[in-house]
């Protein structure tokens, strides 16, 4: 018998073989096991992935391959996406999956019942047309984006449904369906799930019980943890992660996430209305630093550039030489002088700025650690943590700000127009900077945005990146990681380097229990 091969108490009842229970912090129970429905919680859409693969995933540079799908193709316009399925895949039923799921899938995503509205967006304007094992995307517009957009649409077990079944299912999403993953629901109630092994999947799992335990709050799951009653927690935070840590004989697999965090000048502020000022913030502050301090090492990855690390295909600028003194140099140059209070000055403007920055863990110790580093250059800042509620939709899209940090959590692709075109403005996007026009960076945007191929993306990316550098709109500062948290004994679970929550299910049916 190995070592988690024994009978286990459980509020479901004994369950013999190996088994194996993760606690998962969820924000209402019972769950929604429709991940097109309620996927404002992160719990939701990583339990969906479990059990209903999309038709591509990201593989180990970030980059889209085929999942369910036995391969895609993109026409020589970019306009078409065709999607091939693979003979005999089947639903933990035994039914057929088919291209009329597909199709159905996409437009349930669409419907005023799916409650993913990024997801409805990436999908508007698209049209859906299925042959018997294949279904084509075709676009209004060249978007290379849209691999991405597929990674992001778990295919569900509706096709030939009727409109009332549809209906039915919406109104009861907490209600099993058929799955396609390597589990199936066995039994749910409000306090967890219990996955058996789906019969019908293309790869059987070792673990023959997988449980979820719910939990509303992550103190009360990491008690569960540190007491023996879980034997995975997921920590998204540096201190989380520290916690469970701390008990005996847990180890921890990271993963680098699709996600940024950055600093963001208010162009229109005296002062950060000056680029050198801008690029001379960037030079003096040490992102290894912040990720050896503020994020205790594993909680992020430095960074420079506007690209996530956890999209690696398309190439990350090196971090650059650090220095204080060589900012404070570039800012005398500029006619920046010390002024009576510490701060430079250039005639009545200070080098004295309010960082505001979302009260979301571990974004305020951070701010407060960029802040201790720009003293040393004659720049500043004093943080205000803000109520997340009012942070994105008050502080950002009035510009209500002069710096302010924040953790952008796009689609796992490397167009960023979003963030940096100049007509992205609120709330179309996220462009809060004020800065002037750019029509090369747009430009190059453009191409990225379009461009057809993997090489041609990551020349546009390139140069997108150094045209942002120019402008400084903002410094770069880290890629957040998370890490899922195992206790002994402990399976060995091949998870990948690179991916989002939902990512460390990848690998789910290889894992082996020792």
């Amino acid at each position: 018998m190995g070592a988690l091969g024994f009978a286990l108490s459980s509020h479901f009842g004994l369950i013999g073989g190996p088994q194996f229970i993760e606690g998962v912090v969820v924000s209402e129970r019972p769950i929604s096991l429709n991940p097109l429905i309620d996927g404002a919680d992160p719990a939701v859409v990583d339990i969906g992935h479990l059990l209903y693969p999309s038709l591509l995933k990201l593989d180990a540079t970030g980059y889209p391959r085929p999942d369910l799908a036995a391969s895609f193709t993109v026409s020589g316009d970019g306009l078409a996406y065709t999607v091939a399925l693979p003979p005999n895949l089947a639903w933990s039923d035994g039914r057929p999956i088919t291209s009329a799921d597909v199709v159905a899938t996409d437009k349930f995503a669409r419907s005023p019942q799916a409650t993913d509205p990024t997801l409805s967006a990436a999908l508007r304007g698209v049209t859906v047309s299925a042959a018997q094992s294949t279904v084509t995307f075709k676009l209004p517009t060249p978007r290379a984006s849209f691999a991405a957009t597929l990674t992001q649409l778990p295919i569900l077990p509706l096709g030939g449904l009727s409109a009332r079944a549809l209906a039915a299912e919406a109104a009861h999403p907490a209600t099993p369906m058929p799955t396609s993953g390597p589990y199936e629901v066995k039994s749910t109630d409000a306090r967890a799930i219990l996955l058996q092994p789906n019969p019908h999947a293309r790869t059987h799992p070792s673990i023959s019980s997988y449980e979820l335990r719910l939990y509303i709050r992550f103190s009360d799951a990491a008690a569960a943890f540190e007491q023996g009653s879980l034997n995975a927690l997921l920590a998204t935070t540096p201190r989380e992660l520290a916690q469970l840590l701390s008990v005996k004989g847990s180890r921890a697999q990271t993963m680098t996430t699709p996600d940024f965090v950055d600093l963001m000048f208010n162009e229109r502020v005296a002062g950060l209305a000056d680029p050198v000022v801008r690029q001379a913030i960037g030079i003096a502050i040490d992102r290894s630093a912040v990720v050896a301090g503020a994020l205790d090492v594993r909680g992020g990855v430095a960074e420079t550039g506007p690209f996530s690390r956890g999209l690696s295909w398309v190439g990350s600028p090196g971090l650059g030489a650090v220095s204080p003194a060589v900012a404070a140099q570039m800012l005398q140059r500029d006619g920046w002088v010390r002024g009576p209070y510490g701060a430079l000055q250039k005639g009545s403007t200070q080098l004295a700025f309010t960082l505001k920055v979302p009260a979301i863990d571990p974004l305020p110790v951070v701010a407060h650690e960029v802040a201790t580093q720009l003293v040393a250059a004659g720049i500043q800042v004093s943080v205000e943590t803000v109520a997340p509620a009012t942070f994105l939709n008050g502080s950002l899209a009035t510009a209500d700000f002069q710096l302010a940090m924040n953790t952008w959590s796009p689609p796992p692709d490397p167009d960023v127009s979003a963030f940096w075109r100049s007509n992205a403005l609120p709330p179309q996007g996220y462009n809060v900077s004020g800065g002037p026009v750019d029509p090369f960076l747009d430009s190059g945007l453009d191409m990225l945005a379009q461009a057809p191929n993997r090489t041609l993306r990551a020349e546009a990316a390139a140069r997108v990146a150094a045209l942002i550098s120019q402008d400084a709109p903002a410094t770069f500062l880290y890629t957040p990681q998370i890490s899922l948290v195992f206790r002994a004994p402990t399976p060995v679970a091949p998870m990948p380097s690179i991916g989002d929550e939902s990512a460390r299910y990848d690998d789910i049916a290889s894992w082996q229990l020792r």
